[in-house]
């Protein structure tokens, strides 16, 4: 089935354009121009998301979460459906299509606005009673993906110094969320899933899961930071729009947690690119066993940035959550 027809089952004529869209690390997405406006249409990577139906029915509690949650300034994408599903299964294809929302010149208050959005998601999803079920097997699980990298160790592919450093957060990590009671998240919280604006559009809903704030709200600073340090302004910023989103929802067991969420998905995310460097399998597609390595290095960097900084980065988030 060619794209334009793929687009007519979701009701739409006169496609012209649809361009590849290289920004994502896990679909194949393209933005596609018609009469009726531009969409986002996008294949599934179903070797990551076996189960599109969870999918679907998390994609379909959210929206109804948000339809009812009175909230004016956050909200999920418009989707269009085919035949009633939000998918459209062609083949060992399964393709889906939503409204291109617009972005606004929002950059002296983008990181704010992201924070606020996903706070806001943590808020909306905490009023329903619905437990949102994971689609990718093991994702967040930081003990699965470290237990995996330590069966490469023994090749010698892996250095012992790393090792031992993944090794320590593990144990922090387990002691930290002992106590931390687990709600509705996204699961993959950073700034580009956020379309910002006046009003702010949470896309990518293909992660959202029963977990931790604090892991959405690691991954919000970790990608606020881009690949080095913290920039302390923009972390602030990102904390506070974070904070003003969640509305107060958060435990102060779930608050004392956030820093360590950030050190959790920095770490995790080293290590998943560990593994496909290690292994030859492609999570992260088109990247090769060196461009992981050497993305790997930039992400141990990072958390050792962090955990230097961790001083000045937990007075920012008690800070943002005391107002």
């Amino acid at each position: 089935m060619e794209l334009t027809e793929i687009c007519r089952a979701f009701g739409l004529s006169g496609c012209t354009e649809a361009v590849p869209v290289s920004t994502g690390h896990i679909n194949a997405t393209y933005r596609v121009s018609c009469g009726e406006g531009e969409f986002i249409l996008q294949a599934l990577n179903t070797d990551v998301f076996p189960e599109p139906d969870t999918i679907e029915k998390n994609t379909a509690a959210v929206t109804k979460a948000f339809e009812v949650s009175g909230e004016e300034r956050v909200r999920v994408p418009e989707w269009l459906y085919a035949d009633g599903k939000l998918f459209l299964r062609n083949g060992e294809s399964v393709w889906r299509m939503y409204r291109c929302a617009a972005a606004e010149d929002t950059a002296e208050n983008r990181d704010f606005l992201a924070g606020y959005a996903f706070g806001a998601f943590i808020r909306i999803m905490s009023g329903t009673k619905k437990k949102l079920t994971c689609a990718a097997d093991g994702y967040h699980d930081y003990e699965r993906y470290f237990s995996r990298l330590k069966r490469f160790s023994g090749s010698g592919s892996i250095d012992s110094g790393i090792l031992r450093r993944l090794s320590s957060l593990s144990d922090t990590l387990n002691e930290v969320f002992s106590a931390v009671p687990k709600r509705n998240i996204h699961g993959d919280a950073k700034t580009d899933n956020v379309i910002t604006g006046s009003v702010c559009t949470v896309i990518d809903l293909d992660t959202v899961m029963e977990g931790y704030a604090a892991i959405d709200f690691g991954d919000l600073i970790r990608s606020v930071c881009g690949n080095g340090a913290a920039d302390l302004s923009r972390v602030r910023a990102a904390s506070s729009g974070y904070a003003a989103g969640c509305g107060g929802v958060l435990s102060r067991a779930e608050v004392d947690s956030l820093y360590y969420g950030i050190l959790w998905t920095t770490g995790e995310l080293a290590v998943r690119y560990l593994n496909d460097a290690a292994s030859g399998e492609r999570y992260f597609r088109n990247r090769t066993p060196a461009e992981c390595l050497k993305r790997a290095d930039e992400l141990l960097g990072q958390l050792s940035a962090f955990i230097n900084a961790g001083d000045e980065l937990t007075g920012i988030i008690y800070s943002s959550f005391a107002d």
